[in-house]
């Protein structure tokens, strides 16, 4: 459950948030609680719950954690605009006490999995003989890598993945569950989802999935997810995974590389946004957590079929003809129509001659007329 001055930290931010982007508030008959970013402490008090004595002294102790911040008699307190740094303190703040979730930041990394995979392989073990996890095993879990630009950033099969300082999410998760992971394409599939409850959370944005791990809003990829496993080679078993995720909040004035410039797009444009990274990584570490911890190691419960249901029903090539490269890369293409997602995160595809297909992998495309007609 959130303290008080996580809540209080939250109210300040939405006010400043909505300060700059007005045109984000979804209720415009409301009379707003903030004017310049600037929100009363009696407005502080009625959207937290609490007293404004409790406001005040949460004010004091995020002064006392670094927050810089604003107050002015008669108009409030107010976050001040540097505060956009990647920032622990910050994150934590929204996170609840006991979810487990750590944070490390780094200002540049060649690639956030790689750090995240040096980091595992200074641990022996992560598991006990009884298979409870190690000192180390829950130091690990649940811990969140990110920096603020990647030298290396990685996609699929290498490739790079683009990553301007402060225009971006560049994270990566660890996760360790109880037991081995069985499904690898599912806890792609979760992450997948749960991007899109951060999104939608932070900045009110509907986003949709291109299977199996590309992230899209208005028709661009503004999101990448890369899983990789640590493989035990005595047991075989997939001990662990890496949970790769860069999200593009906004553009540099000089626009995207040409190479990927007709398929990139960010949630919101050019305008100044790096002031919610904070919170955009820490509600989609929190966002994973809780849907992955619902069905860990029980994909038959109800809570692991409303996932990939979700997963299906946010997937927009159902029903469209795509063309299909069964290896990632390779020379073999052929069309096909996308009919079905399953339990398991695979695509159904259904050939020209009539034959049904199900991939666990590969790449797929869409032409540029199918791409403009889908609604986000």
């Amino acid at each position: 459950m959130a303290s008080t001055k996580q809540l209080v930290f939250q109210a300040l931010n939405s006010a400043l948030y909505s300060s700059q982007n007005p045109a984000a508030s979804s209720d415009t008959s409301k009379k707003p609680d903030s004017v310049d970013g600037f929100i009363s402490g009696q407005a502080l008090a009625e959207k937290c719950g609490v007293s404004r004595t409790a406001v005040w002294k949460a004010i004091n102790s995020l002064i006392k954690d670094g927050m810089e911040i604003e107050a002015v008699t008669n108009r409030g307190y107010k976050l001040k605009k540097n505060n956009c740094a990647l920032s622990e303190k910050q994150m934590l703040s929204f996170v609840p006490e006991d979810s487990g979730i750590s944070f490390e930041i780094h200002q540049v990394l060649d690639s956030t999995n790689l750090e995240c995979k040096r980091l595992c392989a200074q641990s022996a073990n992560f598991r006990n003989p009884d298979g409870s996890l190690t000192e180390q095993g829950k130091k690990l879990h649940l811990h969140v890598i990110l920096a603020d630009t990647q030298t290396a950033g990685r996609g699929r099969m290498g490739r790079t993945f683009y990553s301007p300082a402060k225009n971006g999410v560049y994270m990566s998760i660890i996760y360790i569950p109880q037991k081995a992971i069985v499904q690898p394409a599912r806890m792609t599939a979760t992450a997948a989802v749960a991007v899109c409850h951060a999104i939608k959370k932070v900045f009110s944005l509907e986003a949709k999935i291109k299977w199996v791990n590309d992230i899209f809003v208005n028709g661009k990829k503004i999101c990448g997810i890369l899983t990789e496993g640590i493989t035990n080679f005595e047991t075989g078993r997939i001990e662990a995974a890496i949970i790769g995720i860069g999200i593009n909040i906004c553009e540099e004035d000089s626009g995207f590389p040409a190479e990927i410039a007709k398929i990139a797009g960010t949630l919101l444009g050019r305008t100044n946004a790096s002031d919610k990274r904070n919170e955009l990584a820490a509600q989609t570490a929190i966002e994973f957590a809780k849907l992955y911890n619902a069905q860990e190691n029980d994909f038959s419960s109800p809570a692991a079929k409303r996932i990939m249901q979700e997963y299906k029903e946010r997937t927009f090539l159902i029903g469209k003809t795509i063309e299909i490269s069964p290896v990632i890369d390779g020379k073999e293409k052929y069309k096909a129509k996308a009919v079905d997602i399953t339990e398991d995160a695979s695509l159904v595809v259904q050939k020209e001659d009539g034959n049904i297909v199900t991939l666990q992998s590969g790449e797929v495309h869409l032409d540029s007329a199918s791409f403009s007609n889908f609604l986000i």
